[in-house]
């Protein structure tokens, strides 16, 4: 009886087995495993590999399943875009995959965000060493693991994932998953991103790998708490349904395809295309002279109050090996989300490389496993578990941004390249994320899918394409107007507007971006917020001479019912940001403008919220591009007629845009004159511009000048390891202090 009872009662256990069972089973706090999380690389072979592989692969037979399982990923994409309820996913926000048994992405679709599905090799690496041998827990067929937490392994924390084991005869062959923005998850503000998250616990529901599904179904007790943890309950269940549905499909798939070329060409597939895209990739490289191409970008806003916070991208090619160097970053900070973690830089790099660089490849992590990289933990790229990470993604368009630049400039020159050089894509999340109770009484927080048009670079042959898809993925949708207006309590006012100079400028000009304006419709409680950088210092760049794009700031009008107004004087509205602002037409409206960051407010109905996506970079000199190409800008809307004469330097009939040939040459001569004028010797420039230390007043957050040291805003300068926390205050308290300071000072004048 006594040995019977042994292994499920712990008080007839011997005293080391009692301990050795305490200490198995009991960890204070099972977090991320640094491990882990800091290893991008391709897994080794497992043995069964191994003894597969060792038989010799039939080309022909891979390319089959190949085709035969990608199929399958984008069949299934598109049955679980048309039943998710997530605005987002909707709008193509989401991806699905198949990975080997050690959890390397071997096949992604070819529709949606691939770079949802590169990042979950850290989750499932983290279930097999923790959990698949836990009785608690355990992988078994039929079973579903869901994640949002950035820090096992996600992106940010809105975007959900639920990726599913795939057994053969007891044996695990694979995982696949159905990944997407979901969106809401009960943050401190709707949408699950906003300026005003100020530390981890902020950012609503974190989610670490956890087993949502057995046996195929839904966990009732954690489907409460999910519904239970977000502002809305009824997506989140419809969602977990449809990405249930989606893997019980792919899973379907899979086992078909085993069936008809047995598990063991399956495993071969899934191993020797990983191995294929690892190889390519180094191979690739090596193909490029060794070299260095440095980097920097600036994130302009904390998302509470300006700043410039600096990002430093180092890219040097030796061999068929990349060093990214990205130390000499700001610093992390303690209370703004803005921070990102070493694993989402990492994703950028693929993100960028399979999206613009090799466009031919396919977006997976095996195609950067022969980059390396150097950071200082703690900075902004490489922040520690402390700090909030809900708008990392800020810090992760930088780096895809500064990869398609670098890159751009290797394989300038380069006798065979895979795509186009080309000037930066605009790479920032222009969204307004919006929350409260709609008209139809529901509870929501999600963002419109307007993040989804951005516009990209200009090429080294041809302009870039204007508001086309965001720099996360070439396959998705901005979503319709009219069906947004359906489900949520505004109207679009302004509809994807393209104004006026919003593009880089250069010989080729890079894509125009659309305005876009919400207007309140009804009474019940709901707003809107932003969460952009952009407004002071460009984000994305040119190239070889061309513009990088504008900076961009929002909005607003209220104190007045615009519905109203519109009624009694229609006259007075025009769907236009700049003429809106600049006219003020509306007597007794509030007119404000602000950065793209903007904190979530409650608006009443007619108030208006305004803001813009942004233009890819220019590429080239302004004044080497053909005059017909400036004159077709102007008739389409995409210049004025001041950027095409002063800038551009072309001269014509402005009533018949008819081109004056002698007086063109002449402006541009004229203008090259004035640059050189204008120009000065290196001593000359550093002596102007070159300071010691940032400009006082400045909240200048990285390394100056190649210090050491960061500096760290109004806390001074340390060298990395002795930063000290940087911990902002509260804008509205800053402004509290600065309003008594003026009352004070009134009082003792009077």
């Amino acid at each position: 009886m006594i040995n019977d009872n042994c292994a499920s009662n712990p008080d007839v256990a011997t005293d080391q087995d009692l301990v050795s069972s305490f200490l198995s089973k009991n960890r204070a706090f099972l977090g991320p495993d640094p491990e882990i999380q800091r290893n991008h690389h391709v897994a080794p072979r497992t043995d069964r590999e191994e003894q597969v592989l060792a038989r010799g692969t039939d080309s022909n037979l891979l390319a089959e399943i190949r085709s035969g399982l990608r199929a399958a990923l984008d069949e299934t994409f598109n049955i679980a875009q048309m039943t998710v309820a997530s605005p987002a996913a909707q709008c193509a926000d989401m991806s699905t995959g198949y990975f080997t048994a050690s959890g390397d992405l071997s096949l992604a679709s070819t529709k949606g965000v691939a770079g949802f599905t590169v990042s979950l090799h850290y989750p499932i690496r983290f279930i097999r060493k923790y959990f698949e041998n836990d009785p608690t827990v355990g992988v078994r067929p039929g079973d579903a693991f869901l994640l949002n937490d950035a820090h096992y392994g996600g992106i940010h924390s809105p975007d959900q994932h639920l990726f599913m084991p795939i057994f053969h005869d007891g044996e695990l062959v694979s995982w696949c998953v159905c990944a997407m923005h979901e969106g809401e998850i009960g943050a401190r503000v709707p949408g699950g991103m906003g300026p005003t998250i100020e530390s981890p616990w902020d950012e609503g529901l974190r989610g670490s790998p956890m087993k949502v599904v057995e046996e195929y179904a839904l966990k009732t007790d954690l489907v409460t708490f999910l519904q239970n943890s977000c502002r809305e309950p009824q997506t989140m269940l419809a969602d977990l349904k449809a990405r249930l549905a989606a893997c019980c499909r792919l899973e379907r798939r899979a086992k078909e395809y085993i069936a008809k070329y047995g598990a063991d060409g399956v495993i071969g597939f899934l191993r020797s295309n990983v191995e294929y895209m690892q190889e390519e990739g180094r191979r690739r490289i090596a193909e490029l002279p060794d070299g260095t191409v440095r980097t920097q970008f600036f994130i302009d806003d904390t998302m509470r109050e300006p700043a410039l916070i600096k990002i430093v991208y180092d890219f040097t090619i030796k061999g068929d090996k990349v060093m990214v160097d990205l130390t000499g970053s700001s610093p992390e900070l303690f209370n703004r989300p803005i921070n990102s973690l070493l694993s989402t830089q990492v994703l950028g790099v693929a993100i960028s490389l399979a999206h613009q660089v090799w466009p031919d490849m396919p977006c997976a992590q095996a195609i950067i496993d022969c980059f390396e990289f150097v950071t200082q933990p703690g900075t902004i790229p490489d922040c520690t578990d402390q700090v909030p990470v809900a708008l990392c993604v800020q810090p992760m368009f930088k780096i895809m941004t500064a990869t398609e630049i670098a890159f751009s400039k290797f394989y300038f020159g380069s006798p065979k390249q895979y795509g186009k050089i080309k000037a930066g894509w605009f790479n920032q999340p222009a969204a307004i994320i919006y929350g409260g109770i709609n008209q139809h009484n529901d509870s929501c927080g999600n963002m419109c899918g307007d993040l989804n048009g951005m516009a990209g670079g200009a090429k080294s042959d041809g302009d870039g394409e204007h508001s086309i898809a965001p720099c996360f993925g070439a396959n998705v949708d901005i979503g319709e107007s009219e069906e947004a207006e359906e489900k949520l309590p505004f109207i679009y006012a302004i509809s994807k507007r393209i104004w006026p100079g919003n593009c880089g400028f250069g010989k080729y000009r890079g894509g125009a971006a659309y305005e876009y304006g919400l207007m309140r419709f009804g009474e019940q409680p709901f707003g809107f917020q932003t969460f952009t950088a952009g407004s002071y210092f460009p984000s994305t760049q040119g190239l070889f001479g061309g513009y990088a794009c504008p900076t961009y700031g929002t909005a607003r009008v209220r104190g007045k019912n615009l519905f109203t107004v519109m009624k009694e004087e229609p006259k007075l509205f025009e769907a236009s940001m700049a003429k809106i602002m600049n006219d003020q037409a509306i007597e007794g409206a509030e007119y404000s403008s602000h950065s793209m960051a903007v904190a979530f407010e409650l608006y009443p109905e007619g108030e208006l919220f305004m803001t813009s996506q942004g233009g890819g970079g220019g590429y080239g000199d302004v004044l080497d591009r053909e005059p017909e190409l400036v004159i077709k800008d102007v008739e389409e809307g995409i210049i004025n007629h001041q950027t095409a004469q002063s800038l551009y330097g072309v001269m014509y009939d402005e009533s018949t845009l008819a081109v004056d040939v002698l007086a063109t040459e002449s402006q541009r001569d004229a203008i090259r004159k004035g640059r050189i004028r204008q120009g000065k010797t290196w001593t000359e420039f550093v002596a102007d511009h070159v300071n010691p230390e940032p400009p006082e007043g400045v909240p200048f957050f990285g390394s100056w000048n190649g210090s050491k040291e960061l500096y760290c805003g109004p806390f001074g300068k340390a060298l990395p390891g002795n930063l000290p926390p940087i911990m902002l205050p509260d804008p509205k308290d800053t402004e509290i202090a600065a309003l008594k300071a003026k009352i004070a000072a009134l009082q003792s004048a009077g």
